[in-house]
């Protein structure tokens, strides 16, 4: 590969690595917290349209809903919810129950920018050892 190419392929990766770092520290704003006590609140007051409960198979279950005027929040419902459910059940909420064993996807696409880091790192590194050993 000539000197040409190595500095352009190094530049497209620089700028990939640049992007990626943009994309990961841009503000997104987070869905407010709950307490469970507070959810259960909102439950009651009939407040709370839409539910989404991640379902682990032991401890907390994280549950993201939204409000009726438009909010989301994100609380997390202890491991026998029961009583939750019920009282959602009972004011009408749209409950959705999702397991926690199919989130891996989203748990590969949080890793996907420290393996570009990676990557160019060890792109840096061999760069840095042929050049070393050239001169």
């Amino acid at each position: 590969m000539n000197s040409t190419a190595k500095n352009m392929v190094f530049w497209v990766v620089l700028i990939g690595v640049a992007a990626l770092l943009w994309a990961v520290i841009q503000n997104k704003p987070n869905a407010p917290n709950a307490t469970y006590s507070q959810f259960l609140q909102q439950v009651q007051a009939g407040q709370i349209s839409k539910a989404v409960i991640v379902a682990a198979n032991g401890g907390a279950n994280p549950v993201d809903y939204s409000l009726k005027d438009g909010a989301r929040m994100h609380a997390v419902l202890p491991p026998d919810y029961r009583d939750a459910l019920a009282a959602m059940e009972q004011k009408m909420v749209d409950i959705e129950i999702r397991d926690a064993s199919s989130q891996w996807p989203r748990m590969a696409a949080n890793a996907v920018p420290f393996f570009v880091l990676l990557a160019f790192w060890a792109f840096m590194m061999i760069r840095l050892k042929s050049n070393r050993d050239a001169k």
